[in-house]
């Protein structure tokens, strides 16, 4: 098992990403904030990687913005409350929960002036468009859905079928589920 603090910050300035941690806000699919605060917390080795898809990326002209990263286990429990579908979100007692681990993230591309890529839906869009090959998108979304993917694949993570946005490192099951207790971060 990996080092259970081993959570550190992601950071405009220490990654060079855009930040809109959509759990901190009413936009996502529960309506109401889940996080008392938009910080991205994330296991220092998917930090790590992540700064590896950063680099692949650089030369494109295009950034990540990160929606989400890690995810404490009562978050978690209140998330599938809203949605109870395995499918788009772990479930908190049986599911893989790699968001709970600080192993996952949720993100997209974004162009230099800031502006989202064309990726078929938005976050957390819960039907089959969102699926990885789902070929009732545009080409345009295909392409840059692979971009994303290509991307976050050579930085060592792995996608989920369901949902074009979310990568995690493999090999959960080597890093803690977390709960609010076990961090000091402000996330309900």
């Amino acid at each position: 098992m990996k080092n259970t603090h081993s959570l550190v910050e992601i950071t405009p300035q220490s990654h060079d990403v855009i930040l809109e941690i959509a759990y901190a806000t009413e936009n996502n699919f529960t309506g109401k904030p889940i996080y008392k605060k938009p910080l991205c917390l994330m296991h220092e080795a998917a930090a790590n990687k992540l700064q590896r898809a950063i680099e692949v990326l650089e030369p494109m002209g295009l950034k990540l913005k990160i929606w989400d990263a890690f995810r404490p286990q009562e978050a978690q429990q209140e998330l599938y409350r809203c949605a109870p579908d395995p499918e788009y979100v772990s479930h908190p007692q049986t599911g893989v929960r790699p968001h709970c681990r600080g192993i996952a993230i949720d993100l997209t591309l974004i162009d230099p002036f800031g502006n989202e890529l064309e990726m078929g839906t938005e976050f957390d869009d819960f039907r089959p468009l969102a699926h990885h090959g789902n070929d009732q998108v545009s080409d345009l979304a295909q392409k840059n859905r692979l971009i994303l993917a290509g991307a976050m694949n050579v930085a060592g993570f792995n996608p989920i079928q369901s949902e074009w946005w979310h990568y995690q490192l493999p090999d959960a099951d080597q890093y803690p589920v977390l709960k609010e207790s076990d961090i000091d971060s402000g996330i309900k």
